[in-house]
């Protein structure tokens, strides 16, 4: 149980502050904890990191409402580029919701700068949460699982 929420609160450290790296510290809790302890953790992981990403999502989103965006975001140029984003996620919310999964799991594109993006975009947070939960719970999964069974 220590290691659920101690992993959970590094977690959200970690989604926020790029550098703490919860993957590294998921190689290190991999010697420390049992194998039946994998998934628990990963879970505690995975929500930990869509917890603190979801700050990231809120900033972004905020920023979009200071002064010298707003004046930055009046010229055609990314008026143009931006709303042409926004049509694709719109269009397309499959693919956008399959690029933030990538994200999420292999860390392509970063999810820091996807973090952003979706912010700024306005994805659903529906999206946004599940996909970045299911990605990075699977991406802690392979790590501790793989680890504890080399260890144990």
């Amino acid at each position: 149980m220590k290691a659920f929420f101690a992993t959970l609160g590094f977690s959200i450290l970690s989604a926020v502050v790029p550098i703490f790296n919860v993957e590294v510290y998921l190689v290190a809790l991999a010697t420390q904890i049992p194998k039946s302890a994998a998934l628990p953790v990963a879970i505690a992981a995975g929500a930990g990191q869509a917890l603190g990403k979801v700050l990231w999502y809120h900033g972004t989103a905020k920023s979009m409402e200071l002064p010298w965006m707003k004046r930055r975001m009046e010229s055609e140029r990314w008026k143009r580029s931006f709303e042409k984003w926004e049509r694709r996620i719109e269009e397309r919310p499959r693919l956008a919701a399959a690029f933030m999964f990538s994200s999420a799991l292999v860390g392509f594109p970063p999810l820091l700068v996807m973090g952003a993006i979706a912010g700024a975009l306005r994805f659903r947070m529906s999206m946004y949460v599940s996909t970045i939960f299911v990605g990075r719970t699977i991406q802690s999964w392979a790590i501790l699982a793989g680890l504890t069974h080399l260890f144990h």
